[in-house]
């Protein structure tokens, strides 16, 4: 059967909760409540929506405990719930599904409106390993804090069963994809658990055990590292492209910028290029697409076979369906790169992933795997390389919070349908500054 699949899904979804609830000086809470009997509700109403829009939960989930969890949520309500704390008490939830396009997602309205009222940001970049938050590495060199201090306490209420809660109640295909997105959406998390704060007093450590208490300056301690979308930049005769997005809204755009670095590529004359989706959390296919004519001519599909939920957004594309339906078929959606294009490179190429590396990025990655187009590089991903797509929101009636899920479970290339994350061709550790200086040297003794 032919079928024409729609994009794959936007980048990952953040979301994670905690129970602990502070008392410290914050910012209003909504005026809005929500009683435990309308939560119960929409325990009920997402529960049917999740299992209507997924096409086999088992792909991810263990079914029984999944509704056993959603049993115990509905029956552990009580008394009333800001949307704050309605996301709190549901949100236990997000970690059975054991994938990052599953979640009920946090009330990022209301962080903003936090954040509008003058509620305090937490701007220090943070590290999360072995359970024990540190200051990350990008931290500014003007900070008062110090890469690698440990976290003891904010605002007087210990890091680390702040983190052990967030944790506990993060969405991820793993604990290390839980992990990376704690330290990348830690003010929005922070918000969750405390309701925020006028300012933020951090007691810290250093590595000699010295302890002190700094009150974060939102100017001073912050991260250095870039959020440009996408950046090159050369070492030597190395061509670094760091991709940090495909999402399908910035596709003109992106053609720009490919367009102008393969032409500064070229006539920088380099040999080896790296192409680095450590950060990409995922988006359409279109502009990874894109990305591959640069660095080959050779027709590939970035799939061998697809489940499908069949909704009306997608019927149409598939004569003789029903909505309700699920669909599994061998598919392959061949991808054939035009014969001749300015500036393609045809130097030495690698592909860098990480534990950032999702969605639309991992089958990127993998297709290069599949098709021998380029190696793979780096810790490997967190991310599963068989992975969900197309994700639909929906709006819970009464507390208003989003849930989501996907309606399309894609196989890779090969057709390996193991739960298995990206394994690279060439392993690699560190920091992300000495992982491309070692494929820098791998790549160059490939030209010798």
């Amino acid at each position: 059967m032919m079928i024409k699949l729609l994009p794959k899904s936007a980048a990952i979804l953040f979301s994670v909760a905690t129970s602990l609830v502070f008392t410290q000086a914050c910012a209003q809470e909504p005026a809005e409540t929500i009683t435990a009997d309308a939560l119960r509700a929409d325990v009920q109403e997402w529960r049917n929506w999740f299992f209507a829009t997924h096409p086999d939960p088992s792909f991810s989930v263990d079914v029984d405990l999944l509704q056993a969890r959603f049993a115990a949520v509905a029956a552990s309500l009580e008394g009333e719930y800001s949307r704050r704390e309605a996301w709190l008490a549901l949100s236990i939830l997000n970690p059975v599904f054991n994938d990052g396009h599953i979640a009920i997602r946090a009330p990022q309205n209301d962080y903003d409106a936090y954040i509008a009222a003058g509620g305090a940001d937490f701007t220090l970049p943070v590290a999360f390993e072995g359970g024990r938050l540190t200051v990350a590495p990008s931290v500014s060199p003007d900070s008062s804090f110090e890469a690698g201090d440990e976290i003891l306490a904010i605002n007087g209420h210990s890091a680390t069963e702040i983190a052990g809660r967030i944790m506990q109640r993060m969405n991820g295909d793993t604990g290390g994809l839980r992990a990376y997105l704690l330290e990348t959406r830690f003010p929005l998390y922070l918000w969750t658990v405390t309701g925020g704060g006028e300012s933020w007093d951090v007691n810290v450590a250093r590595p000699d055990g010295h302890q002190r208490t700094i009150r974060i300056d939102p100017v001073r301690d912050t991260s250095v590292e870039s959020n440009d979308r996408w950046t090159l930049e050369f070492r030597d005769v190395t061509a670094v492209l760091t991709i940090n997005t495909f999402m399908p809204d910035l596709e003109e755009a992106f053609g720009e910028f490919l367009d102008t670095s393969f032409a500064a590529i070229a006539e920088h004359d380099a040999e080896n290029l790296i192409i680095d989706l450590s950060q990409n959390g995922g988006g359409a296919h279109q502009l990874s697409d894109r990305l591959f004519a640069y660095i080959t001519d050779q027709r590939y599909t970035p799939l061998s076979a697809v489940t499908a939920r069949i909704v009306a957004e997608n019927q149409a594309l598939i004569p003789g369906s029903e909505i309700g339906q699920v669909v599994s078929v061998p598919f392959a959606q061949w991808v054939e790169p035009p014969a001749e294009l300015d500036n393609r490179f045809d130097g030495n190429v690698a592909i860098l992933v990480g534990p950032g590396t999702y969605s639309q990025a991992i089958v990127m990655a993998v297709t290069a795997q599949d098709f021998d187009i380029a190696p793979v590089a780096g810790p490997g991903t967190e991310g599963r390389a068989n992975s969900t797509g197309q994700v639909q929101l929906y709006r819970l009636a009464n507390s208003g919070l989003e849930v989501a899920a996907p309606i399309y479970i894609f196989i890779r290339p090969s057709g390996d349908r193991s739960s298995a994350p990206v394994v690279p061709d060439i392993p690699l550790s560190g920091t992300r500054d000495e992982q491309i200086s070692q494929l820098i040297e791998r790549l160059g003794h490939q030209g010798n």
